[in-house]
């Protein structure tokens, strides 16, 4: 299980110093402080090994489920997921970077919630840990930084992808983190040329010589970050349509909601055996009788950033409602912190991996999955972890020193 560094494993932590760290790593903003543990998690090789097969089998799931969902002769969904099928795949392979987002408890980790389309947390969060490896330079020598967008650099060199348009909403820059995101994948995804085109600009986009330009540029891959909740796809779904039916390769593509799915027994019809990493999960009315209400969770099937989750439901709605989902109780660890921000407590936390995936649709196969990277974060009251519901980023390392080359 990830567990604290003590003080003499990372050294003094100079509050002010680290303050100005996580500003010039753009983690935040001057004006727009993030809060941030100054205790960080550490992850063992033998851990990360165990998220590596973990996402290896849930990857694999995953998308054989994705290659099931998509045939409407096979699967019948919902009016939103029957939409989504009537869009193309935009190729014989599905790639992109999904992130998983685990619990960690004494007898191993478990799935909560699996993330394809539009994963806010692809760069800036790392940049805490990075900012606290600065400042701590000694602990760089025993531990290191997993970035997701290394991971997403050698892919679109395996795709021989050159250029990348990042499609974005209208008014990504009036929100600070997600606008720091966005540059930071730009820097980061360097020397392949990254274009951040907000939507009110798309209509530069056309095909040309068989090939997606935008503006006379050819454009080798999209990475939407746009139109990726339900009302933003049903609104856009011709300008899904449109990107899809390029043929330019299109990373964690909107088809891919058809398993983002809170009731994850779907899995389980691609392996059974999947059980040791998931929660017990029942449609309303179908949990075991007798079992407290304090051990439940009650979840919205459709929602996200944590609406829709409550832990320990005082009243059930009425059975038979198709919104709603029971699952177990899991409860993790309770991890001792203290923040940059002056919070001191005892809280519940979360260890997400981000794994970067490609899928063969015609053979069926899974052919590269990589955990790229860590993310935790805390719940300052309560069992809802989730950064838009308030919480806050907790540093995460992998112990042992960086291979040759790492940057």
């Amino acid at each position: 299980m990830p567990r604290p560094l003590a003080d003499h494993q990372r050294g003094p932590l100079d509050r002010e110093a680290f303050r100005r760290a996580v500003i010039r790593r753009r983690f935040c903003a001057a004006d727009d402080l993030r809060d941030v543990s100054l205790v960080p998690l550490a992850i063992s090789p033998e851990e990360h090994a165990g998220f590596q097969a973990a996402a290896e089998r849930i990857l694999a799931a995953a998308l054989a489920a994705f290659a099931h969902r998509r045939d409407p002769a096979r699967f019948t969904g919902d009016d939103f997921q029957r939409l989504i099928q009537s869009l193309p795949a935009s190729g014989p392979v599905v790639a992109g970077n999904a992130r998983l987002d685990f619990l960690p408890t004494a007898v191993g980790p478990r799935l909560l919630e699996l993330n394809f389309v539009g994963v806010g947390t692809t760069a800036r969060p790392h940049q805490a840990t990075a900012a606290l490896l600065d400042c701590l330079p000694a602990l760089g020598q025993t531990h290191r930084l997993l970035r997701p967008t290394e991971a997403f650099g050698r892919q679109l060199a395996r795709l021989g992808c050159r250029s990348l348009a990042l499609l974005t909403k209208d008014n990504d820059r009036e929100y600070v983190t997600p606008w720091l995101d966005r540059l930071l994948i730009q820097e980061q995804l360097r020397p392949v040329e990254v274009l951040i085109v907000p939507r009110r600009e798309w209509g530069g986009f056309a095909r040309r010589n068989g090939r997606l330009a935008f503006r006379g540029r050819d454009i080798d891959a999209l990475y939407p970050r746009e139109l990726t909740w339900r009302p933003s796809i049903e609104a856009g779904i011709e300008d899904c349509r449109f990107f899809l039916e390029s043929g330019c390769p299109c990373l964690d593509q909107w088809g891919l909601v058809l398993v983002e799915d809170k009731d994850l027994r779907f899995l389980l019809e691609q392996e059974p055996g999947l059980d040791d990493l998931l929660p017990r999960t029942w449609s309303l009315g179908e949990q075991p009788a007798g079992l407290p209400r304090d051990e439940l969770v009650l979840k919205r099937r459709h929602d996200h950033g944590g609406e829709g989750v409550v832990v320990g439901p005082e009243h059930l709605p009425a059975a038979g409602s198709g919104d709603w989902l029971v699952q177990e109780r899991l409860r993790g660890p309770r991890l001792a912190i203290e923040t940059l921000g002056g919070f001191s407590g005892t809280v519940t936390h979360d260890i997400a991996a981000h794994v970067a995936y490609e899928y063969d649709l015609v053979g069926g196969s899974l052919t590269h999955c990589e955990v790229s990277g860590y993310l935790a974060r805390y719940a300052p009251a309560g069992d809802v972890v989730n950064l838009s519901q308030g919480g806050g980023v907790i540093p995460v390392l992998l112990e042992g020193p960086a291979p040759a080359g790492h940057q």
